[in-house]
Formats: structure tokens, C-alpha cells, sequence
């Protein structure tokens, strides 16, 4: 905790987890812990038992009293619980509402490219039964890059950079409090096997998503909090823009950065390939006053591609992933 590394603590009762428990281990590492979070995807599980019961009643039994032991004690009651993950997301309806402070959802894009908005806006409506008009945070969501014929939603180390920085952005854009991507580092040397998913190799090498992750945090990191006083960017594009999103945010200094990208598939799995994609050509005019703007692509480093000095009117090239 004291150099800023906290915990979301999955209290589960498969792992012999009671509310009283989750009380006495939130105040034995108070300063570590941000949230409380329910039952790990017990949905997908039918033979786990609680209290002789099985999901959803089950579920629903143990967040009650996990919210209830958490909430009564005032040492921890200003710890915030999250609601139960949910991987399929068609049996919030069966679990219906329950005991939290936050929503939490388990979004693995698997579709048929495995595009970062693939079934996110469907989890995002039905994940509103479960906690209702909550914030709602992501506790897994991520990448495997694992791509022989056994792992049919695997993609490409360098197409796993383009569509995690994708979803970050399109977490964000969608209001999206937090968002925890799944893993940290791979479990296994074996491509046939799973575990994957890592930021880092089983060897503790850097993968290019955990690079292109670390670029975009340099370069929107804002040390200040506070705002004095945030001001607007009046602008427009010209050129074709489908599928191209976009996000704006602003800096405490007032500096404003723009990030733009194709949402468009990167990778076919039919045949495990890249796929190329053409920079798409669009004309960025700015009808606020701007001293200087510069371009960059954190999937590739945080050196400036371009550099503008005075100008309303300039080129950009969009690609398939952020150009900031």
C-alpha cells in the first residue's frame, strides 16, 4: 500500500469465505484494500454449493451477507462492495438484484473478430439488473495471445496492444469507473495451454500491450487532481469517419488531448493473421485557438510523430489503434 499497490478482494465462498471473515481480513490490511467483491462467475459453475443451494439462490444468500457483515461494522463500512461477477451475461435476469455498492461485469471480447465492443454494450444493460443504476466496474477483461488451433479467441502479442488500448478508451467513454485488465503475467510457457492473458511472458518479458499500456499512462497521466478551470475544444473532422471513435480529455494545465481510432477488426482467426489495416485520412480543424499540437502513437512509443505550431487546419492518418 505504501507505494500505491492496492487489492479488490474476491470474497468467494468456495474458498471458505464467510462475511465475518471478509470484516476481519479488510481490517487486518485496511490500507490495502479498495473494494469488497462477491462470488467469482458462479454461473458458469451449476455443481458449487452454498448453504446447500446453488446459483443463483446461493449467490444471492452469500452478497447478502457479505454486504450486510461489511456495511454494519464502522471500521469497514466505508469499504465499497462489489456486486458478483457475472461471465455470461444473460443470467444477471436469474440472479436479479442484489446487495452492492457497485456493479461489476467479466467482459472477454470473443466474437467473431474479438473487437473490444464485442457484446460490452448487451453485459453493460443486462449488469444493470444486479446492481441497478450503480457505477460499474470491470474486474476482468483482457487479451490471450495464444493463437494455434486450439485456442480459437487468441490474437497476436501486437494486436492485443491495439485492441486493449481500445478498450480502455472505450471502457472510459462508456462511464466505466475501473477497469482491471486480466493478467498481470502469463501461467504457462505451453501455447496449448490456457493462461495467456499476461501483460508480461511466463519469463517476466514485456509484451507489446504491456508497453503500449505504459506509453498511453505517460502520456495522459495528469499529477494534479484538481481542476481550476476546464475550458472547451471546438473542432470538427472532415473525411470518412466510420468506425473511426474517439475520445477527449483535458490536463489540469488545460492542455487538451484528443485520441482517435478505428474500431475495425485487427485480427482474422480463421487464419491467425494480422490483419493490415489502411490509416484512414481525415482533416482535423480547430476552432478553438491552439498554440501547438503534436501526434503520437503509444502503441509504438511516447515520441512525437508530428508537430504543428500555429495552425486551425492539419492532416491526421488514423489508424487501427489510439493516435493521441
Amino acid at each position: 500500500a505504501k507505494i500505491g499497490i492496492k487489492s479488490t478482494l474476491v470474497m468467494d465462498p468456495r474458498d471458505e469465505n464467510t462475511g465475518s471473515r471478509a470484516v476481519n481480513l479488510v481490517k487486518s490490511i485496511s490500507e490495502s484494500v479498495e473494494a469488497v467483491e462477491g462470488p467469482n462467475e458462479w454461473e458458469i459453475q451449476p455443481d458449487l454449493e452454498y448453504a446447500g443451494q446453488n446459483f443463483p439462490e446461493a449467490v444471492r444468500q452469500f452478497q447478502a451477507e457479505l454486504y450486510r457483515a461489511i456495511t454494519a461494522d464502522p471500521d469497514t463500512s466505508h469499504v465499497p462492495v462489489l456486486g458478483p461477477s457475472i461471465l455470461a451475461a444473460h443470467k444477471s435476469a436469474e440472479l436479479g438484484k442484489v446487495a452492492c455498492d457497485i456493479g461489476n461485469i467479466h467482459h472477454y471480447p470473443r466474437g467473431k473478430w474479438g473487437m473490444p465492443l464485442d457484446g460490452l454494450d448487451r453485459k453493460l444493460i443486462e449488469n444493470r439488473i444486479i446492481c441497478g443504476n450503480k457505477p460499474i466496474i470491470v474486474t476482468e477483461s483482457g487479451y490471450k495471445t495464444s493463437v494455434d488451433e486450439r485456442n480459437e479467441y487468441g490474437v497476436s502479442e501486437q494486436v492485443a496492444a491495439k485492441y486493449l488500448l481500445r478498450l480502455f478508451l472505450e471502457y472510459f467513454n462508456r462511464g466505466i469507473k475501473r477497469f482491471y485488465t486480466y493478467e498481470l503475467i502469463d501461467f504457462y510457457t505451453s501455447p496449448i495451454k490456457k493462461g495467456h492473458f499476461g501483460l508480461l511472458r511466463y519469463d517476466g518479458s514485456p509484451k507489446p500491450d504491456f508497453i503500449a499500456l505504459k506509453n498511453l499512462i505517460s502520456l495522459l497521466q495528469d499529477p494534479e487532481a484538481v481542476f481550476s478551470d476546464s475550458l472547451a475544444l471546438k473542432y470538427n473532422l472532415k473525411g470518412n469517419q466510420a468506425n473511426v471513435h474517439h475520445t477527449l480529455l483535458q490536463k489540469s494545465n488545460g492542455t487538451f488531448y484528443l485520441i482517435l481510432w478505428q474500431e475495425v477488426p485487427s485480427f482474422e482467426h480463421k487464419t491467425k493473421t494480422d490483419i493490415v489495416v489502411p490509416e484512414r485520412p481525415l482533416t482535423l480543424t480547430l476552432n478553438t485557438p491552439i498554440s501547438q499540437a503534436t501526434t503520437y502513437q503509444p502503441v509504438n512509443s511516447t515520441n512525437p510523430l508530428e508537430q504543428y505550431d500555429n495552425v486551425q487546419q492539419f492532416k491526421l492518418k488514423v489508424p487501427d489503434h489510439p493516435l493521441v
